[in-house]
């Protein structure tokens, strides 16, 4: 079998409630064996993600997809751009094709299903303390229990006392069995990162995720060292050598993954042998992408017995069309035909062979990103 054509097909997912779009690249892989990969990663730099397919265009045409580990080795150590997102992507849409050939889906091919359903890890991103709360309440009520909640600039908040005020509402709101914890994305420094974290153990957190920039793991380390909290880490670790980083240093408590952006499931198998030989809980989160960016990852942690152990927020499905339930009714404009199943706090990996979606090719011009056009390498 040989790669006989690829094509990039940038795309425009709309979202309710006024939130963002999240603008992906679809990735379609062909064969000469008719057997066709499709995949997306979730909202990316559309410009960057096609160049850097287009520069690896020698490397995949001819290559046989069944070589995943040989051509992501050489996506990812060869010359040429370093896009984790483009390299997780085609990874995805490999993992497709193989499946499918094999007539065995993704979890299948990694060793099997860990467990049967993964649960939900919400995010609450917007809004004052009575509409965090009522956020809060609405994911409890349909099943979800470990919620996290974005503290520091750029979510809405101008003050500790702000994030305070927030947690206290949402605790208040979800009584003191749901899990919470909060995310600041790398946004505060130190000094106010301590200060904050001081004054948010009341609410009894079960982590604090990147309080500090990627690049202070120091301060990260010396952090971690003075709370009771547990400190994650999430934009420090994306990458193997920042996460074995991490370790050496003592920083984390727990760390965070998003498949794509440490390069696919491939890698990432690799990122989470480690964070596990640590010791460390693990949570993944997503780039609000489509039915194709949720499937990998939930292929991914169902066929790990360790990942399976948390909850994750894999999340594209749920926020993109604004239900906990994407059975009733079922979501009809997706990318894929047969989203993944989201259900009573749970979401659980397709069935079917490859990713095991459906391509929804009689919506994709409709999603077609303003001023952009498919791209065809062949």
């Amino acid at each position: 079998m040989k790669i006989t054509r690829i094509e990039c097909v940038p795309c425009t997912l709309p979202r309710k409630e006024g939130l963002p779009d999240s603008n992906v690249v679809l990735i379609k892989i062909f064969t000469d064996e008719g057997i066709m990969g499709a995949a997306e990663g979730g909202t990316c730099d559309q410009q960057s993600v096609i160049l850097a397919v287009k520069a690896w265009g020698s490397r995949l045409l001819g290559a046989n997809p069944l070589d995943i580990g040989l051509i992501m080795n050489s996506l990812s150590h060869g010359f040429g751009p370093h896009n984790l997102v483009a390299a997780g992507t085609i990874d995805f849409a490999l993992h497709d094709i193989v499946g499918k050939m094999l007539k065995m889906p993704v979890y299948q091919l990694l060793g099997g299903k860990a467990c049967p359903r993964l649960a939900i890890s919400m995010m609450i991103s917007r809004g004052n303390p009575k509409e965090r709360a009522a956020s809060a309440e609405r994911v409890v009520a349909a099943g979800i229990r470990n919620i996290v909640c974005k503290v520091g600039p750029g979510w809405g908040t101008g003050s500790v006392a702000e994030d305070v005020a927030n947690l206290r509402a949402i605790r208040k709101a979800v009584g003191d069995d749901i899990e919470i914890g909060v995310d600041a994305n790398g946004g505060l420094d130190y000094s106010t990162a301590l200060d904050l974290s001081i004054r948010l153990e009341e609410f009894r957190l079960y982590k604090i995720e990147q309080p500090l920039p990627a690049w202070d793991v120091d301060g990260m380390a010396r952090l971690q060292k003075k709370l009771h909290t547990p400190v994650w880490a999430h934009e420090s670790a994306i990458e193997i050598p920042g996460l074995l980083e991490c370790i050496k240093k003592d920083a984390c408590d727990g760390v965070c993954i998003k498949v794509v952006w440490s390069g696919g499931i491939a890698t990432s198998r690799r990122w989470a042998a480690i964070a596990e030989a640590a010791n460390l809980a693990i949570s993944c989160g997503s780039m609000v992408g489509s039915g194709f960016e949720a499937a990998a990852q939930a292929h991914f942690l169902a066929a790990d017995p360790w990942m399976s152990k948390f909850p994750h927020a894999n999340l594209g499905p749920p926020l993109l069309h604004n239900q906990w339930d994407t059975t009733s009714p079922a979501i009809e404009n997706d990318l894929s035909k047969n989203p993944p199943v989201y259900k009573d706090g749970y979401f659980y990996p397709p069935e079917a062979p490859g990713l095991g979606l459906e391509l929804n090719e009689k919506i994709i011009p409709k999603l077609l990103s303003k001023g952009m056009s498919p791209v065809i390498i062949e």
